[in-house]
């Protein structure tokens, strides 16, 4: 047979573990809540580029493309590029100023317009 104590004590853990999911639950809305708000300031500041064909872009430079050599003073930008076609809205077909056609589509992160 339980004793008073014994029946206590495992009415204080049942209270206190429905304490907890209480608070796991606060927790995960609190959580959504900064999710959100943290979306939101992002979203608010990004600047979506697009581009329309014929447009002139530079291309980022990566270590496969970069000059040899060239060091942290190297160019960052290469180009310009012809927009040739739009394959997805911020996915792009690139064309040299010789009209050759570069093998692989850009994403518009990767690239900014050319003003000359």
């Amino acid at each position: 047979m339980m004793s008073n104590d014994q029946k206590l004590n495992d009415q204080l853990l049942g209270d206190h573990n429905d304490f907890a999911e209480e608070l796991r639950d606060q927790a995960a809305i609190r959580i959504q809540n900064y999710q959100n708000a943290a979306a939101k300031y992002y979203n608010r500041n990004v600047r979506e580029r697009r581009f329309n064909v014929g447009d002139l872009v530079l291309r980022e430079v990566y270590s496969n493309t970069e000059e040899k050599n060239a060091g942290k003073l190297g160019a960052r930008w290469e180009g310009p590029y012809l927009i040739s076609k739009v394959l997805h809205p911020g996915v792009y077909l690139l064309m040299t100023m010789k009209l050759k056609e570069v093998e692989n589509p850009w994403n518009a992160a990767h690239l900014k317009r050319y003003y000359y």
